[in-house]
């Protein structure tokens, strides 16, 4: 099952043509919201809205903040993807995780 998740996310990935996710999200009519609450999570995606929403509390206390943000965003767009698969929430999960990782390679 991970495999043909890693799969559909490098397959994915090569059809974007790009692996900038704040240009991806803006050709996918994605909007990217900051935001700081208490870090129960780091980032999420309201399917309604399309809006990725990032805790800019947790950047700032990573080490990396910009790479912490990046691979935030790609997670999240990889919720977005997810979207037309109709798979269920473990399975989407387990492919946002692979996406960002096929997307950003880390």
């Amino acid at each position: 099952m991970m495999e043909t998740m890693f799969k559909n996310a490098l397959a994915l990935v090569a059809r974007l043509g790009t692996r900038d996710v704040f240009e991806i999200a803006r050709t996918n009519g994605v909007e990217i919201v900051y935001g700081s609450w208490h870090p129960i999570t780091i980032g999420e995606f309201e399917r309604d809205t399309k809006i990725i929403r990032v805790n800019d509390r947790a950047i700032s206390a990573a080490a990396d903040g910009r790479k912490l943000e990046i691979k935030i965003i790609a997670h999240e767009l990889g919720h977005f993807f997810a979207e037309s698969m109709k798979i269920d929430r473990e399975s989407e999960e387990a492919f946002s995780h692979e996406f960002a990782t096929a997307l950003v390679g880390y």
